[in-house]
């Protein structure tokens, strides 16, 4: 769905390239998930695959067209991106407003806007908070607005950018439903995360990148338990994965495998 192909960017006026000769490949219905540490160039790919920035080398493609090639109206039809920072991206004064502000773009009609507007809202746990000023509400609150105009829009591609911000154990759980929502309707995923935690409960594939490179790239069983993850810093490792590499056991399918193999190991 997405290619990356031979991908070089650098900023104005650096010497070195933010991520250099890079190759990735997103199929349909994949949940990818980018890790590392600040500066690895995570932000940069993510704004590159949403074409809010044009590579200096390489190319990009989106279901097989040059995304340099899509208009912003085109590339908004299947892409939808979440910012770090929900204020961003939200502009209207009421939540109801937000929402319905991309289906609009779309010209829907009025019956068409306003039930995707109430399905979203429905998904999202805001309809008491239909009428409220975005910027009136709390950080995670308006972490999901701007969630609820992604699932009103339902892209086929979802570009996260720090997910889980913000988001306390109530929001969380209701961010998480959407997303296993989104999983289940087969969107393809690119999120950035440090929360590896996260990562490991809702992501199939994990790339690490480091330096602007692809250092390691496969199931979190494998990528989050290496030995740049697991050095004390900024970006710990998830809890059970450290647990298991310092019993030296091997990470399980289920919680009755891990019991019994704790179990063998505490004997």
């Amino acid at each position: 769905m997405l290619t990356f192909n031979k991908v070089s960017f650098r900023w104005p006026k650096a010497s070195t390239y933010c991520l250099n000769n890079l190759d990735l490949t997103l199929n349909q219905g994949e949940r990818v998930a980018l890790v590392g540490d600040n500066g690895a160039g995570k932000s940069t790919l993510l704004r590159l695959a949403a074409g809010l920035l044009k590579a200096d080398e390489g190319q990009i493609t989106l279901n097989g067209v040059d995304l340099s090639q899509l208009k912003a109206q085109q590339r908004a039809m299947s892409i939808g991106i979440l910012f770090q920072e929900a204020e961003k991206q939200i502009f209207h004064s009421s939540i109801k407003d937000e929402i319905a502000f991309g289906l609009k773009q779309r010209k829907l009609t009025r019956e068409q806007i306003d039930q995707y507007t109430e399905q979203a809202l429905i998904l999202c746990e805001l309809t008491e908070l239909a009428d409220k000023h975005p910027l009136d509400l709390h950080a995670g609150q308006r972490r999901m607005v701007a969630v609820a105009c992604l699932a009103a829009l339902s892209p086929p591609l979802l570009l996260l950018d720090e997910p889980s911000r913000d988001f306390d154990a109530h929001w969380l759980r209701i961010f998480e439903k959407w997303l296993a929502h989104c999983q289940q309707s087969g969107t393809t995923i690119l999120t950035i995360s440090h929360d590896l935690d996260f990562v490991a409960r809702h992501y199939s594939r994990v790339i690490h990148l480091s330096g602007g490179n692809i250092i390691n790239d496969g199931p979190p069983s494998c990528v989050l338990c290496t030995e740049e993850l697991q050095e004390p810093g900024e970006l710990p490792s998830p809890t059970l994965y450290a647990l298991n590499q310092a019993l030296s056991l091997n990470y399980p399918d289920t919680p009755e495998e891990w019991s019994h193999s704790w179990l063998n190991r505490m004997r």
